[in-house]
């Protein structure tokens, strides 16, 4: 049986292994959380389009994302009605709005979200049920996930929005993070009360689904076709990536998550490598012994990669626990959609075992200088 000399080596100084294990999990756990803001990021910016039905969207050529889509002419949606293998088109207006709490005089922002009554425009069924509540003008649907700063409201009691009074006909979970501190749900009439009349004219995006049966790449293809160059028609699936895209590739925050986990990497990477290269100094004499006893240079190269795995190993189990009880933690405080997955866990652990290895490799030159004359 062989020995385990990195295992032995490791354990030998509780202490210094401890201290070891935990500069490292810090590390790891700073990774955790860059990686979980920015996936949460992705998920946040697509949360309202997740929460619509929709195959197929049309949207102003001016679209930027969706705080800043800018509108079209209504008449395109009419347009696309006639197209072959349109099922349905729904018209969505989208913009924010000023909040206030009568009862507290508590003011906050939100995204106002507007459908006709009549329609299913949303995957969630309860919500879909709902906006038969929202039919007289002035009514609305609101966001249970809004933030505190939304103060104590009710169904049944009323709101002013827009310095509008309005009265909360029911609720839903939606939640929108980082995009604004709330939303609300209002028919078509009562957002163009409630923005300006002017709205009448307009939607923000037409929300189309394909009849049963139709190809939708052959009815996106035809309603690019048919409808003016004034107005682009995409996929659910494109229109997402395309959010996603601004937000993590273009906006500072999303990139300032993507630089955080390339320095927490590097940071991880550094402090490994200081304990490695300080452990392999100190065992300049065993690893000369070795050389002496005829071990091979790579199986002595190996004990240094061993225990840098070890390392990394002992701090990942902490680290992931800690990360999970934070973004717990941070739900629960912003509404951030942070969650321990198996993608993000498996991620993290690929990322440390490469840390590990990197600094383990760097540190090896410390063994080149194990001299076996030394010892006489």
């Amino acid at each position: 049986m062989r020995t385990p000399v990195a295992w032995f080596n490791s354990i030998e100084q509780p202490r210094r292994t401890a201290a070891a294990v935990g500069g490292i999990a810090f590390a790891l756990l700073l990774i955790f959380m860059q990686a979980g803001f920015l996936g949460a990021a992705r998920v946040n910016v697509s949360i309202i389009y997740q929460a619509l039905d929709f195959d197929l969207v049309i949207h102003s050529r001016a679209y930027l994302t969706l705080p800043r889509s800018d509108p079209f002419d209504r008449l395109r949606l009419i347009q696309a009605v006639s197209v072959p293998g349109v099922g349905s088109v729904t018209r969505f207006l989208t913009d924010s709005y000023g909040w206030r709490n009568p009862a507290t005089g508590s003011t906050a922002g939100g995204f106002l979200l507007g459908v006709p009554a009549d329609s299913k425009a949303f995957v969630d069924p309860e919500i879909n049920r709902q906006l038969a509540t929202v039919r007289p003008t002035l009514t609305a649907l609101v966001d249970r996930k809004s933030r505190p700063s939304y103060g104590p409201w009710e169904v049944g009691g009323r709101c002013l929005i827009n310095d509008q009074p309005v009265l909360i006909t029911g609720s839903y979970d939606l939640g929108l993070g980082l995009l604004a501190d709330g939303s609300a749900v209002v028919s078509d009439e009562t957002y163009e009360r409630l923005m300006g009349p002017w709205n009448s004219r307009y939607a923000n995006l037409g929300l189309i689904k394909v009849a049963p049966g139709a190809d939708v790449a052959q009815v996106a293809a035809a309603l690019r076709e048919r409808l003016p160059a004034d107005v682009v028609v995409t996929t659910k699936a494109d229109i997402i990536r395309r959010e996603q895209h601004y937000f993590v590739n273009v906006k500072p925050v999303g990139i300032m998550f993507q630089v955080g986990v390339v320095v927490a990497f590097a940071a991880g990477a550094a402090i490994l490598y200081q304990i490695l290269a300080s452990e392999m100094n100190n065992r300049l004499g065993e690893f000369a012994t070795l050389k002496a006893l005829g071990y091979p240079a790579a199986k002595i190269y190996g004990i240094g990669i061993q225990q840098g795995l070890i390392y990394a190993l002992l701090a990942y189990g902490p680290a992931l626990v800690l990360a999970t009880l934070l973004y717990d933690v941070a739900r629960r405080l912003s509404g951030f959609p942070l969650y321990m997955d198996l993608g993000r866990a498996g991620f993290v652990l690929g990322l440390a075992l490469i840390m590990c290895a990197f600094a383990a490799v760097l540190s090896l030159w410390k063994i080149r200088k194990a001299d076996p004359a030394s010892l006489f």
